[in-house]
């Protein structure tokens, strides 16, 4: 018994170690992220999905800042905006993240983030969203799947300042 906690703890201690040999690869300071959204209208049947806009700016993508800190708690391919929205089962390893998603607000709703690092400074992902209006007369929902490519530029952000994180 004494074996199998020992054995236990150290598989757990060796996880850690992992973990944070992995979140030290991923990069903080200057990204380039690149994204293209498709939605669902009401209505509509599920393989639909309209092709959204894909948002761009300098060299085919918008640069992001991204501190060490937003990294380690949301990974690179984050929410257009992280106001009163939480992570759940958050899911951390060498080489992606993963976390479900509820937000509060004009749209209410859940989804899931998921992020793949394919080497230290390239990342894919995928956010998928189902939101709900708060209007109980006339409901509407809405899905919306953003895929995202981010590619590291420079650990300096020059002008581009970091998104503000989410009060906890």
């Amino acid at each position: 018994m004494r074996k199998r906690i020992w054995t236990t703890l150290g598989y757990w201690a060796l996880m850690g170690v992992v973990g944070a040999w992995a979140q030290e690869s991923h990069k903080a300071g200057l990204w380039i992220i690149a994204t293209t959204t498709r939605i669902q209208q009401p209505g509509e049947p599920p393989s639909s999905f309209a092709h959204g806009h894909g948002e761009s700016g300098v060299a085919g993508g918008v640069p992001v800042c991204l501190t060490q800190e937003m990294i380690d708690t949301y990974g690179v391919i984050l929410p257009p905006s992280l106001k009163g929205c939480e992570l759940s089962n958050v899911v951390q390893a060498l080489d992606n993240f993963r976390a479900d998603m509820t937000c509060t607000g004009a749209y209410n709703g859940s989804g899931s983030v998921d992020s793949t690092w394919t080497d230290e400074e390239h990342v894919v992902g995928t956010i998928r969203f189902v939101s709900k209006t708060r209007d109980e007369a006339n409901p509407r929902a809405m899905v919306w799947v953003q895929d995202a490519t981010a590619v590291f530029k420079s650990s300096d952000c020059g002008a581009v300042k970091p998104r503000k994180m989410p009060a906890k």
